[in-house]
């Protein structure tokens, strides 16, 4: 129901109308969402997991550049302040972190390195201001360009590139 519609209502027959068809909507969404959150929820504490290691030295802080991704992409709140189509990204985005901590396991210097390539980015989305739409939209395509370096075979949406990010970042400032 769009507020078009919603516009039109002007008695109470019509609201009634409206109410039953908002009302047979609203369990199938309720459940939809439900389940999502169950799905997210799921591949974060999948995560955490794998990301309760013991590593030293420079290793450790590839693990801590993890952490801090999750973190970030599961901040208290977020179920309910992320807008809609990023959540519906979320899971993507969660297997392509669980395919980055079990292949840095393996190669942590290869890890390392394209942990590098994508620091300059994080950095500048952690200097803007998230009340900033570019900022939002930075921080989704910074989302897909992690899916590009480090899953691609997750398919990545968007055609991001670090090029077009640093023309991203070039317009916050």
């Amino acid at each position: 129901m769009s507020n078009d519609d919603l516009a039109t209502i002007r008695d109470a027959e019509a609201f009634a109308v409206c109410r039953d068809a908002i009302g047979r909507t609203l369990f199938a969404e309720a459940m939809r969402r439900l389940q999502q959150a169950e799905t997210i929820l799921s591949l974060i504490a999948e995560i955490r997991a794998r990301l309760e290691s013991k590593l030293m030295g420079w290793a450790s802080g590839n693990l801590d550049d993890m952490r801090a991704h999750l973190a970030a992409l599961a901040r208290p709140g977020f179920l309910r302040e992320v807008p809609a189509e990023a959540l519906s990204e979320y899971p993507r985005w969660l297997k392509a972190l669980s395919l980055r901590a079990e292949r840095a396991q393996r190669d942590p210097a290869r890890d390392q390195a394209r942990m590098l390539e994508l620091k300059p980015f994080a950095d500048a989305l952690a200097a803007a201001d998230p009340a900033d739409p570019a900022a939002r939209a930075l921080r989704w395509d910074l989302e897909e360009l992690r899916v590009a370096t480090f899953a691609q075979e997750l398919g990545v949406k968007g055609g991001v590139s670090a090029k077009k990010l640093a023309g991203r970042i070039a317009g916050l400032r």
